[in-house]
């Protein structure tokens, strides 16, 4: 091979990867910021449209959540290849078919149809994007930039609360659930011819690599616990961040704002968290993240007024996808390698039942500060869990 002829085919590699990275990145937004996650910004807007309490707000949210879980479960079963292509297909196109159906009807029962079939979809799709993209990337050397694909999600959710800001009152909730869904019914095409098991070429002859490095094994059952805990604080404050800060009085203009800065926040979260984890380590790192989740889930509770809302969005946002990406390294090969899936069962079933229990504790006599109050002390008490699980470290180093 010429000299010209291997310069071609070294630029055409890192070009070929970021068309990849670029559809994961898109892939993620539909799927999370938008699928999963469209629901907070509308929220307000919906109970005010149709008339329902916190209740059945959290119930919503809570049966979305339970769809996500089933969907990670289903996740598992499906093999590398083609049938893991087909299930990313099936799961994006189901996430943006939801989206828009969720604009054609009133009906409640459709309503908790639609969103557990949502979560479902945006679980089955996200898990097999990123494992096309991790695996294609880690077959050149190139794994670390797995983080860009994340960045998806905190530009979905900046997105979801810039197009209710500028869309509504021209457009109903109604309106704005198809408006997402056609936006994202745009960007099909790149994303479905983007996506794909697909050689990115030889990996550096230097062998160096770019894999994030592997950190110190800490107790699994204490993680398990702990990560379970943050599943039940976060979903509180990212299901109803936004009515929280629509009910302050003075504050209704502030609400969409609050959810763009939490995406905006999260869109660069896992850069920035995977390279403090390189100096401090994994572990370190994730006990740091809490430590800003808890602060920046508590604020909105013990203050009122815009700041409070907003620096409590950023540190949420720069901290809720950075406790997952930081997670997974430390459990994924403990219980034989079914670590990381027992650990997004505990999540799965925290972030269910977190909505649904705020929602009931809200329509009674207690409020919203409470509710996030509580959050706090549950992420906390995750936090414990998590200090323990470091100290009681297994004697071998990964």
């Amino acid at each position: 091979m010429t000299a010209s002829a291997q310069s071609a085919g070294v630029a055409a590699r890192p070009g070929r990867a970021g068309r990849l990275l670029l559809g994961g990145f898109l892939s993620l937004a539909i799927l999370m910021g938008i699928g999963r996650f469209h629901y907070t910004p509308l929220l307000p807007l919906m109970q005010r449209e149709y008339g329902f309490g916190t209740d059945v707000a959290g119930l919503v949210a809570s049966v979305n959540f339970a769809g996500y879980l089933l969907g990670s479960i289903l996740s598992a079963l499906v093999p590398r290849g083609r049938p893991r292509l087909l299930a990313f297909r099936i799961g994006i196109l189901t996430s943006v078919a939801t989206t828009l159906l969720m604009g054609l009807t009133d009906w409640l029962p459709a309503w908790l149809a639609l969103r557990g079939l949502s979560g479902m979809a945006s679980a089955f799709g996200m898990i097999a994007a990123v494992g096309i993209v991790s695996e294609a990337l880690g077959r050149v050397g190139a794994e670390e930039r797995l983080a860009w694909v994340f960045g998806g999600v905190g530009c979905g959710i900046a997105a979801s609360g810039l197009l209710t800001e500028i869309g509504h009152p021209a457009l109903s909730a109604d309106g704005l659930w198809i408006a997402a869904g056609l936006g994202c019914l745009a960007l099909l095409p790149l994303v479905l011819s983007e996506i794909g098991e697909r050689d990115l070429g030889a990996p550096p002859s230097t062998g160096a690599t770019g894999e994030r490095p592997q950190p110190r094994p800490i107790a699994f059952w204490p993680l398990l616990v702990n990560y379970t805990c943050e599943g039940l604080g976060y979903s509180v404050f990212a299901t109803f961040i936004v009515t929280i800060v629509k009910s302050q009085p003075g504050l209704d203009h502030l609400g969409d704002f609050v959810w763009i800065v939490v995406g905006l926040a999260g869109l660069p979260s896992n850069l920035l968290w995977s390279r403090i984890a390189r100096r401090i380590g994994f572990a370190a790192a994730l006990a740091l993240c809490y430590v800003g989740q808890i602060v920046g889930v508590a604020l909105p509770a013990l203050g009122d007024g815009p700041v409070p809302a907003v620096a409590g969005a950023l540190l949420f946002g720069g901290t809720f996808m950075a406790i997952t990406f930081l997670t997974g390294p430390l459990g994924r090969r403990s219980l034989g390698g079914r670590g990381f899936a027992v650990l997004t069962a505990g999540f799965g079933l925290g972030q269910m039942t977190g909505p649904l229990i705020a929602g009931l504790f809200v329509s009674g006599p207690e409020d919203f500060a409470a509710a996030l109050l509580a959050s706090a002390g549950i992420l906390a008490f995750g936090l414990l869990f998590l200090l323990g699980a470091m100290i009681w470290r297994p004697a071998a180093t990964a």
